[in-house]
């Protein structure tokens, strides 16, 4: 018997009660804002009752957990992410092999460009996979490499589907780095440096004017952020597009203390002065496309 995974966001209500109950602070909110917090709520609730009756409807067994707790110890023939983009971007972190990823934007408040579709399209979107005529697209993942000074290699333990940031530890100073990209080396100061996958490319590296890439393009584009040069520098390495498995792209810090953030808050790994980063390609997840 087919069985999925549900993982369901903590809305944003849950997630403003829980903040008021841990700091014992009634956080001020007004009437329209309040407003707005309960209906996303109460949205989410109902696709997330429409899921349940769809699943049970067309005998597909299912267990849920909230997003970013621990994976039940089963096999799983879909895992579908109802909340939005980060709810996505959280549950393909359960999945290192080739089970597919369903999202379902279950709000009107929340961003859903990567979700198949939201609750009006749940029931067509179940009989479609359960029929196996929902289609996918394979998105590729990336993971960061920490060259450490003595010799070992630490990689984060989870890959991303959005992008890295590497930047000074302290948001405020100036990130000094060397980048070396098809085998030219500089030296830059500047905000840090984004690198994105193909997903992620419509998203921070997007509004820091990258370029969109196709959903399955295999290369990760990297742009710095806000380059200090003087003219005479000719800095080049400011933007460009890495396939991994052709190309040498790396980064050595040279700040005090430095960092990759991968996914936003997913995962934050510190860097030492002297350290490199390296980016290598991790199996890629099948995300069902827009219904």
């Amino acid at each position: 018997m087919t069985r999925a995974l549900i993982v369901r966001k903590p809305t944003n209500l849950e997630q403003h009660q829980t903040l008021e109950a841990n700091y014992k602070v009634k956080a001020p909110v007004d009437d329209s804002y309040r407003h707005f917090l309960e209906k996303a709520h109460e949205e989410h609730c109902y696709s997330l009752e429409v899921l349940r009756t769809s699943l049970t409807t067309h005998g597909i067994n299912f267990c849920e957990v909230q997003a970013g707790e621990a994976k039940p110890d089963q096999k799983f023939d879909c895992v579908i992410a109802l909340g939005g983009d980060g709810t996505l971007i959280t549950s393909s972190y359960y999945i290192t092999d080739n089970t597919p990823l369903i999202g379902i934007r279950s709000s009107s408040a929340s961003v859903g460009f990567l979700c198949a579709g939201d609750h009006a399209h749940i029931p067509g979107i179940i009989e479609a996979f359960q029929s196996n005529q929902l289609r996918f697209t394979d998105r590729h993942r990336f993971k960061a490499n920490v060259h450490r000074r003595d010799g070992t290699i630490e990689t984060s333990n989870i890959a991303a589907l959005n992008d890295f940031l590497f930047a000074a530890a302290t948001p405020a100073a100036t990130t000094r780095y060397k980048i070396s990209f098809r085998d030219r080396v500089e030296t830059h100061k500047s905000s840090g440096v984004w690198v994105a996958t193909a997903t992620g490319s419509t998203a921070a590296i997007g509004a820091a004017g990258g370029t969109f890439m196709g959903p399955a393009d295999r290369h990760f584009q990297f742009l710095v952020r806000e380059l200090y040069q003087k003219s005479e520098e000719g800095l080049l390495l400011s933007q460009g597009f890495c396939d991994t498995e052709k190309e040498k792209f790396w980064i050595e810090n040279q700040s005090p203390e430095a960092i990759v953030a991968l996914d936003g808050e997913k995962l934050v790994m510190k860097i030492g002065f002297g350290e490199k980063l390296t980016f290598t390609l991790a199996s890629p997840l099948r995300v069902a496309n827009p219904f």
